[in-house]
């Protein structure tokens, strides 16, 4: 069986990319003039793969869960400071969860 996938014309495809990397300029926008329905989007996005990143160290689901609730706090204070040209988003927000998760880790110990 052969699959048929139609190709999409060049200029379609630069359209789709300019009207995200606007829709992800607006998104980050909000974020940093702390509208909270950008952070609620943010939150439905990204938790569950943070929480997945946090609970494969820590191997306990409420520890996990305070580690992802402190780094979402702590996203939502120093959103202002991210930097889109040094990080993706979801790298700088996965690096916090790290350091947090670390912390309480040698805290534990």
């Amino acid at each position: 069986m052969q699959l048929s996938i139609p190709a999409t014309p060049a200029h379609q495809v630069k359209s789709n990319l300019k009207v995200w990397i606007s829709d992800h300029e607006n998104f980050l926008e909000g974020l940093r003039k702390r509208d909270e329905v950008a952070f609620r989007e943010l939150y439905q996005k990204y938790a569950a793969a943070l929480y997945g990143n946090i609970r494969r160290k820590v191997q306990d689901d409420s520890k996990s869960a305070y580690i992802l609730e402190c780094a979402f706090l702590e996203i939502w204070e120093s959103i202002a400071s991210y930097d889109d040209t040094k990080a993706r988003l979801f790298t700088w927000m996965n690096q916090i969860c790290i350091r947090m998760t670390n912390s309480l880790i040698e805290t534990d110990d």
